[in-house]
């Protein structure tokens, strides 16, 4: 994916949405930086 694309989809779709989206637990939200349970770790 160039650069530009990935710019694109972050101007229209929060990563933030995708977690709640795939059902990812939120731990920790600091600023920008947001830190989720990897869910390939909870198997």
């Amino acid at each position: 994916m160039h650069k530009l694309d990935f710019e694109e989809v972050s101007r229209h779709i929060s990563i933030l949405n995708v977690a709640y989206h795939l059902c990812l637990e939120i731990i920790d939200k600091k600023g920008y930086e947001i830190k989720a349970i990897c869910p390939f770790c909870r198997l």
